[in-house]
C-alpha cells in the first residue's frame, strides 16, 4: 500500500515538473511543485490538461486554465495548445455580460529565458 502511495506521489511529481515555463506574448506560465499552473504569478482558478498522445506528454497537449486578471478585475479563460513541442495560447477576457466587448488573443509560444 505504501509502495502505491509513493509511486503515485513520484509519477505526480513528474508529471508537473515536465512542463518547463513558457512564454507566450504577455503570457508566463508556470507549474509549481503540486502541478498547478500559475500564469504570471497568478494560480488558476481551473485547470484541465488533455493529453492528446500519451499521458505525462506535456509536449502534445491541451490545457485550459481560469485565472484571476493581473492587469484589470476580472478572469481570463485560457487555452494552451502544444503538439509536438510548438505552443500556441488562446486567451479571452471573460465577459460578465453580453454587452461588453469580446477581447482575445491568440499567441505562439517558446521557452521562457
Amino acid at each position: 500500500m505504501l509502495k502505491k502511495l509513493i509511486l503515485i506521489a513520484s509519477l505526480i511529481s513528474l508529471s508537473a515538473s515536465a512542463f518547463a515555463a513558457t512564454q507566450c506574448g504577455p503570457f508566463n506560465l508556470q507549474t509549481d511543485k503540486s502541478g498547478w499552473f500559475s500564469v504570471n504569478g497568478e494560480r488558476a482558478k481551473t485547470q484541465k490538461v488533455t493529453f492528446s498522445k500519451e499521458k505525462g506528454d506535456y509536449d502534445n497537449a491541451t490545457i485550459k486554465l481560469l485565472v484571476k486578471n493581473s492587469k484589470a478585475p476580472g478572469m481570463v479563460d485560457m487555452e494552451l495548445t502544444n503538439l509536438e513541442g510548438k505552443g500556441m495560447l488562446r486567451a479571452q477576457i471573460v465577459r460578465t455580460s453580453q454587452s461588453q466587448i469580446r477581447i482575445r488573443g491568440l499567441y505562439d509560444c517558446e521557452p521562457a529565458k
